[in-house]
Parts: C-alpha cells; structure tokens; sequence
C-alpha cells in the first residue's frame, strides 16, 4: 500500500492537474505520430508500440476524469469522499494495459510464422526517438508529482509510460538492428518480449488498486506514527481497535482512547479534540473517528490487534 505524503491540500490539487494535462498531451500526440510511422514501415514493433498508444490515451483519459473526480468535496451520497475513484482507475488502467500486451503477443507471433521486411526504417527510429524522449520526460514528472501527492492515479498512469518506455527502446533497437542485419526475426521477437513484460507490469498495478478499493490498512510506518501522536497526549492512558483505510488524497482512521475514568463528558471532548488536532498537523485532512473508553473497562477487543505489537497498549509518552 503506497502512503499518503502531507502537503497542502491546494498545492497537491495543482500537481494533480498539471501530471493529468501533461499525460494526454503526450498521449495524443505519440498515438499520431506512431500511426504515421506504422504505415510508414509495416513493422510489428511499431504497431505494437502504436496500440499501446492508442490504450494510453485511453488510459490517461480515464486518470485526467479520475484524480478531477477525486478530488471532489463529500456530498450527501458520499459522506467520505470520492476518493476511491483513483482506485478504480487504477484498477482499469491495469486491465487495459494487460489487453495491450495480449494483443502485442498475438501480434508478434503472427509475425514469427510469417516474417516479413521492415520499411522506411529512417523514419521510424526518427519518431521512436522522439516518443522516448517525451515518454522519458513525462514519467520522470509523473513521478515527482506520485512521490509528492501519493495519487495512486498518477503512479499507475507512471507505471505505464515506465513500461512505454521500455517498449520505445526496444522497438528502437529491433529497427534499427532488422535494417543493418537483415534479420526479419528479430522485430516479432521483440514485439513478444515487449507484450510480456507490458502484462507483467499490469500485475502490480492491479493488485495496489485492489488494496484501495478492498479497505486494506495504511502502511504500518503511518499506523504507528498515528498510534505515537495519539498516546503522547498526557490524559490518554491506552489506545486499541485501530482501523485505517486509505481515502485516495488522505486516511480515513477510528480507535478507541483510554481515558481516566472519572473525568467529565466535555473534558473527554476537549481530550478528543486534542488528539485529532494533533494528528491532523502531522496528516492533513486526515478523517479521524474516536471512541473514548474510561480504562479498564471489559469489552470486545480487535482480534487484529497484535499485528501492532505493543503499540496499542498504554500511553508511551515521556
């Protein structure tokens, strides 16, 4: 499960929208002049580069509506917020990306069976060349923009033009190479590795976005920074039943505090207000549910609990 940065809310969106713009740009503008290169030499290598273009427009289409949907305020039907969109987009993202390299395979292997001679070769490493170094800039924005947002969005749109970089070098090579040597076999061979690691690289997509949209817990870093923050308060005197999730641009987290147990109701409230204040420095926007307990009190507890050590046992302030 990828964490979730702190930065300022505003701040985020702008990157947000800037890695979102710059990625259909790209996008569009590789898909024609890939379609130009294609007809232009015939080589599968080019066409399975092309088709994987086409997908990431597509791809990048569905990212551009999913981080601006996101980060949409809670309404009446979604009290928490929209951020699992970026989940799912995530999730189609990877579907996507495993029906280009399945259709790059299939192509490729054709080939194999029928080879056939690459033409106009000058003019598809001109436009090979130029695809790299725009895919190279723009996975190298799009990771800033994931390292400084934590969008799984963003890094799954990353993670594809990593594999589109991967997959303009190759094509690059089986050009340029198939022309020098006169190997007709060379450019369906790559055509084959490419389409393979296309689907390997769509496996790790779709498992962090069913992480997301399957509630898995936030990173263990971020679980105890959480459970530090909370029983460095001075009247908290044990913390347990910790359940996190991730909400796309921030956490969504509910405990239960110990509290002394003769204390009044609104100096409880002053105690919870506190915590949540201080978490909330340290995690904004972070959406935080406590339910406050006088210690010693029997009750059910989480069976998940030890997963935590003993973290959430008492207070650990100093």
């Amino acid at each position: 499960m990828q964490r979730i940065p702190s930065m300022d809310p505003a701040r985020r969106a702008r990157l947000l929208r800037s890695a979102t713009y710059a990625s259909v740009t790209v996008a569009v503008c590789l898909v024609i002049a890939k379609a130009w290169a294609w007809q232009a030499t015939g080589s599968v290598s080019m066409l399975s580069s092309l088709a994987d273009s086409l997908l990431d427009c597509l791809a990048s289409g569905l990212t551009f509506w999913a981080v601006r949907y996101s980060m949409s305020p809670a309404d009446a039907e979604h009290r928490f917020g929209h951020g699992k969109s970026e989940g799912l987009a995530a999730l189609i993202q990877g579907l996507i990306i495993s029906g280009s390299g399945l259709f790059v395979c299939g192509e490729a292997v054709a080939r194999l069976v029928a080879p056939r001679q690459i033409e106009q070769t000058e003019a598809g490493l001109l436009v090979i060349s130029g695809a790299t170094a725009a895919t190279f800039l723009l996975v190298a924005y799009q990771r800033f923009v994931g390292r400084r947002t934590g969008s799984v969005a963003i890094g799954a749109d990353a993670m594809h033009y990593s594999a589109d970089l991967l997959v303009n070098i190759g094509v690059g090579a089986a050009l340029y190479v198939s022309a020098r040597t006169g190997w007709l076999l060379l450019d369906p061979l790559v055509g084959l590795a490419i389409g393979g690691y296309v689907l390997l690289s769509s496996v790790k997509m779709v498992a962090q976005a069913f992480d997301i949209l399957l509630d898995r817990e936030i990173p263990d870093t971020d679980r105890y920074r959480l459970q530090q923050i909370a029983l460095a308060h001075p009247d908290v005197l044990g913390l347990h039943d910790m359940r996190t999730r991730h909400g796309g641009a921030h956490y969504i987290v509910q405990f239960h505090l110990d509290l002394p147990q003769h204390i009044s109701l609104w100096r409880s409230h002053e105690i919870l207000d506190e915590v949540e204040s201080s978490i909330q420095r340290e995690y904004p926007g972070c959406e935080i549910i406590i339910h406050p307990d006088p210690l010693g009190i029997a009750e059910a507890r989480d069976p998940f609990e030890t997963r935590d050590g003993n973290a959430e046992s008492g207070n650990t302030a100093t």
